[in-house]
């Protein structure tokens, strides 16, 4: 049975056939709606590129640790959706954070067949000292052992391959929520199976700044826009 997700969409007002499924991020505890998944969707809509935002499952009163795999079949059946909507010809995936690890996770999965990604300071590994406890404990659950099939499964920097498609990632060098080495070691697998990417690491920077739009320093959405035209298909983003 698929799962019932709330799934919000944001239209563009003149669709070029791209879309983006936004996954906020909150340490699979919360979900960071406004500057994680309203902005970003309007800073897309701006760009004629449709969004939606997915409301995928978080520990809660319903919801006990672990969670997994509710997160993972979530962001599949939004995929499922979207493209039976038949309204976009490109299907991104854009995660923050723990989204982000949920966006990485997806956009490795072959059955998604997303056409890009964009992972702003995600968590990316659930393996060793990199990764984000309290992410890690919410979706696998304390009785989850290192070095575990599940542990290694959810850890997207072990689920990248040659289908993987075009990633563009975000970060900065003292986050001291998620470490920089978790983009690293996804852009490490990355280029080991020669796919695409693009790595922008700030040497300063607050987590969970979501796009920065009011914060010129930090900003790093002129470099995105510039990626995105580069690497979707021509003629996709105006």
């Amino acid at each position: 049975m698929a799962p019932d997700i709330k799934l919000d969409f944001y239209p563009a007002p003149h669709p070029n056939r791209t879309g983006v499924i936004i996954l906020p991020g909150g340490g699979y505890g919360r979900l960071t709606m406004d500057r994680e998944g309203t902005v970003p969707a309007q800073w897309l809509n701006d760009r004629d590129i449709d969004a939606w935002v997915l409301s995928y499952t978080i520990v809660d009163e319903s919801h006990p640790s672990p969670i997994f795999p509710a997160p993972q079949q979530d962001a599949l059946e939004a995929v499922k959706q979207i493209r039976a909507s038949g309204r976009v010809d490109r299907l991104g995936i854009w995660g923050f954070s723990a989204g982000g690890h949920l966006a990485a996770v997806t956009a490795t999965e072959p059955s998604a067949g997303l056409d890009f990604a964009i992972l702003a300071y995600p968590v990316i590994t659930m393996a060793g000292g990199a990764a984000h406890g309290n992410s890690r404990r919410r979706l696998l659950g304390d009785g989850c052992a290192a070095g575990s099939d599940l542990e290694n499964s959810m850890s997207a920097e072990k689920r990248v391959n040659g289908n993987t498609p075009p990633t563009f990632l975000f970060h900065s060098s003292n986050d001291d929520n998620v470490l920089v080495q978790n983009p690293l070691d996804f852009a490490a697998a990355m280029a080991q199976h020669q796919r695409p990417f693009q790595l922008l690491i700030l040497p300063d920077g607050p987590h969970g700044i979501g796009l920065a739009l009011d914060y010129e320093h930090w900003d790093w959405s002129r470099e995105l826009e510039r990626w995105l035209k580069e690497s979707i298909p021509k003629g996709s983003v105006n």
